[in-house]
């Protein structure tokens, strides 16, 4: 039934789903990025960028997801990466600091992203800032 799910929202979109992308990542307050099989990323949206408070995409794009974390942390996003490739998706929350150092508390959540033949090529890492959710 999830395809057939997944065929009707295609459907809806029509030609337009990449517009609907664009749209929906321009929206997002949430921080957005793809991670490929390597662990690094390759994009991170606009409000991403300023959530995490990145300057310079470059400063993040071609780097290891994990890397930017903390070392304490690393571990647990390298295992949920790992899941996600594995094609599960999964959530869960951690502390990390900004680009500018603030204290932050994340709630991510993994997808995996399949490729037309249904092998997992890349994930997609959400993460909300949960900092002043009381």
């Amino acid at each position: 039934m999830r395809a057939a799910e997944d065929k009707d929202v295609f459907e809806v979109l029509g030609d337009d789903g990449s517009g609907f992308t664009l749209a929906y990542l321009r929206s997002s307050p949430d921080c957005v990025k793809l991670v490929n099989a390597d662990g690094r990323i390759t994009f991170m949206s606009e409000n991403g960028q300023c959530a995490m408070e990145v300057g310079d995409p470059a400063d993040v794009v071609g780097k290891t997801w994990w890397s930017l974390w903390p070392d304490a942390q690393q571990a647990v996003l390298k295992s949920h990466f790992d899941r996600g490739m594995a094609g599960e998706i999964c959530r869960f929350q951690g502390s990390c600091p900004t680009a500018l150092g603030h204290d932050r508390d994340w709630d991510i959540t993994i997808s995996p992203i399949k490729n037309d033949a249904g092998v997992v090529t890349s994930v997609l890492a959400v993460s909300r800032d949960m900092t002043s959710v009381s």
